[in-house]
């Protein structure tokens, strides 16, 4: 098992593909984190505490601005992609039947590529991290802003980074054994994790459902990551997220679900 877990981990860092999204999650992570970092203390966000979360620095400001890429709904594409493309490029390259042949339970190889996800998850997940605490708090710096880089919140927010790393790079490898052709489930998984998911909020809303937005898993990402109001209470009314623990839940039930019903599939399917 151990030789199969590290031949997938390095089939990842053969290519180009890894370091080519890394960087994508540098420029994502260290520049919505800095752009957000830049709007404290200003009204460009709008005049109102209740609707600017950035009018008045606080705990929950910090985590916003640390955690910028997912408010954008752009930061958990990457980890997606990355998932759907680690497992499609085999089918695409038709590299998965050498890899049934030199390891014919099926089961050990697929293990072994769902741990060779979660590691290269928190590679992803630790460098989004860094680049968003280094530029996010080098804008507040400049501006004479606190970063809270020793509040526990924060770095609790930094933790559950690396976890929605990993479990959107899990969605993405289950979705990638469900469609097997790389191109299609690269765009189906994007439009399905942005275009969808907005419409379906904008829907949801429009119908007055208050927990149906909740269960999206942008707003489950986004509720495991910022635990304060950023608005420090002035805009009143309920959380739009679950508490952080119970988002964490319904989200790796997500990835469990995805990847168990298309690791199945797999290991029934015939390869050629």
């Amino acid at each position: 098992m151990g030789g199969a877990i590290r031949s997938e981990i390095r089939k990842i860092f053969s290519t180009r593909l890894w370091w080519g999204l890394l960087i994508g999650v540098v420029v994502i992570g260290g520049g919505v984190s800095a752009l957000f970092a830049s709007l404290v203390g200003t009204t460009n966000a709008g005049p109102d505490p209740a609707d600017n979360p950035f009018l008045i620095m606080s705990l929950g400001t910090a985590q916003l601005i640390y955690a910028a890429g997912f408010f954008w709904l752009i930061a958990p594409l990457i980890p997606l992609a990355l998932g759907v493309i680690l497992i499609t490029q085999e089918f695409r390259h038709q590299t998965i039947t050498e890899t049934f042949l030199a390891t014919p339970r099926r089961w050990k190889v697929l293990i072994s590529k769902t741990v060779a996800v979660v590691v290269i998850g928190v590679v992803y997940g630790v460098v989004s991290v860094t680049s968003s605490a280094v530029f996010g708090a080098l804008v507040l710096k400049m501006k004479g802003e606190p970063t809270y880089l020793g509040d526990d919140q924060v770095w609790r927010t930094f933790a559950m980074i690396l976890l929605v790393f990993v479990l959107w790079a899990l969605l993405g490898f289950g979705f990638g054994m469900l469609i097997r052709n790389q191109l299609a489930a690269v765009f189906i998984a994007l439009g399905i994790a942005l275009i969808a998911q907005i419409i379906l909020q904008v829907l949801f809303s429009a119908l007055g459902w208050e927990t149906a937005p909740k269960l999206l898993p942008n707003s489950l990402s986004q509720g495991m990551l910022v635990t304060s109001d950023p608005t420090g209470g002035a805009g009143g009314g309920g959380s739009p997220y679950f508490d952080w623990w119970i988002d964490a839940l319904i989200l790796l039930g997500y990835a469990i679900v995805l990847s168990g019903v298309g690791s199945w599939l797999l290991s029934k399917r015939d390869i050629s």
